[in-house]
């Protein structure tokens, strides 16, 4: 995936965060603060001793469409909580909990539950993208994904209303149907 197919992706997202505040006859803006949220996991993971790469930084602008205000930076860094692990993985974005509570508002209308899945593939794509923009695997970054993944599916599981969320060894997440037994090995 090129910069511009994850900015494409990262667009509908936004497209799909604005119709979610229409159909809610919310005041707040979603998108925005998607994007942002999406820009800070592109932060988190490119912080690196202190800094960031100029080069990187302009990408994580480009994919999230977000503008990152230099002149506000310590109010960005303190916004984001990138320039520490264990602030930034205190929580998960405010856009998981928002996914959550729609899913929880699907399974309680009989409806199937897509709102998370379609949140937690966004910033998968999105961050392997920038643990692979060396043109390699960056094992540091893919630790730090690794950790920033199991923060938003731990959320899910204590704050989801739905059945457990079972993960496939690849990453995807697949929401299992309530009252349907898995399959057992044989």
């Amino acid at each position: 995936m090129d910069i511009h197919e994850l900015r494409n992706t990262v667009d509908s997202f936004g497209k799909a965060m604005k119709i979610i505040e229409e159909k809610s006859n919310s005041d707040a803006d979603l998108e925005e603060p998607a994007r942002a949220e999406i820009a800070f996991l592109g932060l988190y993971l490119i912080f690196d001793d202190g800094s960031f790469d100029e080069e990187e930084l302009k990408a994580v602008e480009e994919a999230s469409g977000f503008k990152i205000n230099r002149d506000h930076w310590d109010e960005i860094m303190e916004l984001g909580r990138v320039n520490s692990e264990e602030s930034y993985l205190s929580q998960p974005p405010n856009t998981f909990m928002v996914m959550v509570d729609i899913d929880n508002t699907l399974y309680e209308a009989g409806e199937e539950m897509t709102a998370y899945v379609a949140a937690y593939e966004v910033y998968k794509l999105f961050g392997e993208f920038f643990v692979n923009i060396k043109g390699f695997t960056d094992e540091k970054r893919q630790a730090k994904l690794g950790r920033f993944i199991e923060v938003i599916e731990k959320y899910r599981q204590e704050n989801s209303k739905g059945p457990v969320v079972k993960t496939w060894t690849d990453g995807r997440v697949i929401p299992s149907k309530k009252g349907v037994e898995a399959p057992k090995k044989s």
